[in-house]
């Protein structure tokens, strides 16, 4: 499990350290650094299945683009030089990065092979996931591919390999005992998936059906109080469950120690069925899989809060942190950084305090109705 991320002259951030739990919520709005942190672990994934870890980092590739060096660096930088730093309970890992502004890539200040043991976090592992926000709206049909689907076990950035994953996979068992959905005997992927997504549409099941040489596989959907025999393209079901898909999917066939990323997990989801996500998540994360989600909903954090006082997951599993802006003086001049404030879970729920503008957005439009 990765216990912090650090980063220098990055992005937004002039040096910013921050711990890790098992489930790590990041929320603020927008352009406060949520995203960059996220980018900093895409970026060391990406070196490493490209093989450059020990050399250097690719800024545009499989799971993040950012342009060239000069998009890259913090802005008042008093140094040309990036870091990037992860640890886990065994061991660290850095690297600082060279600054060239027209470059792709950058090299690392003192090159030196990666040794098998110091690519051993959950970041590196085969059960990474990693869905990415602007996931795929309803398709026709969706890609195949062996080779991410048996020797990745990925679902694709954007759920573009979920439906295939399903079709290979659905009658696999869920190891992570924690996430299966209550009084369902039949502890199979596909089950346990379809389960979860009646969160969202009750009583629904689905279909994939091969399109052989194509190499293109689809979806049907049926819904309960319909003849059984019908089932509709995906198409004419609405963007929610080709959005949400991949991410039920994701935490359910995720095992202890995988890492699982999320952003906005919420898209096209109603209240219940983002507090219902959040309780998901809660789930996976207390069956020892690591979860980092990016949300701009409070039902996703309130589904988080009933799990605590549930007892569906412990209070110091969970760790709240808000993205914010303060206001600073720098050379006679005010300025704004960016500040992470970290609100404490307890398990009846409650929060140790709530900053401004952490979720308080419907407190604010009572009082301005009453």
């Amino acid at each position: 499990m990765l216990t912090r991320i650090k980063v220098k002259n990055f992005k937004c951030f002039e040096e910013e350290e921050l711990e890790l739990s098992r489930l790590n919520l990041f929320s603020g709005i927008n352009s406060m650094g949520k995203s960059t942190l996220i980018q900093a672990l895409l970026l060391l994934r990406q070196a490493n299945e490209q093989g450059a870890l020990g050399r250097g980092i690719y800024l545009n590739g499989m799971y993040t683009s950012i342009g060239s060096g000069r998009d890259l660096l913090y802005r008042d930088a008093a140094e040309e030089q990036i870091v990037i730093g992860i640890a886990s309970e065994k061991r660290e890992y850095e690297s600082q990065y060279i600054y060239k502004g027209e470059a792709d890539f950058l090299s690392v200040a003192d090159p030196a092979d990666v040794k098998e043991n110091e690519t051993d976090f959950n970041l590196f592992g085969k059960g990474f996931s990693y869905i990415a926000a602007d996931r795929l709206g309803p398709q026709s049909s969706y890609q195949k591919s062996y080779y991410e689907v048996w020797e990745h076990e990925y679902l694709g950035n954007h759920g573009e390999y979920a439906v295939h994953y399903l079709d290979m996979h659905g009658t696999d068992p869920v190891k992570n005992t924690a996430v299966l959905y209550p009084e369902e005997a039949d502890k199979s992927l596909l089950r346990q998936v379809e389960r979860w997504m009646g969160e969202i549409t009750p009583g629904i099941s689905f279909r994939t059906e091969d399109y052989g040489h194509s190499n293109r596989i689809g979806l049907t959907v049926h819904q309960a109080g319909i003849a059984a025999a019908e089932y509709f393209s995906v198409q004419n079901v609405g963007f929610g469950i080709s959005y949400v898909l991949p991410v039920v999917l994701a935490l359910v066939k995720a095992q202890a120690e995988d890492l699982v990323i999320l952003e906005n997990p919420e898209a096209h989801l109603h209240p219940a069925g983002q507090r219902r996500m959040g309780e998901l998540i809660a789930r996976a994360c207390h069956g020892g899989v690591q979860v980092i989600v990016e949300t701009h909903s409070d039902h996703v954090l309130n589904g988080i809060r009933l799990a605590a006082k549930c007892e569906l997951i412990k209070p110091d599993e969970v760790r709240l942190n808000y993205f914010a802006r303060k206001s600073a003086e720098r050379n006679g001049e005010r300025i704004t950084i960016p500040v992470i404030e970290k609100p404490v879970l307890y398990k009846d729920g409650r929060l140790s305090f709530w900053p401004e503008g952490f979720f308080d957005e419907w407190d604010k439009a009572i009082d301005a109705l009453f």
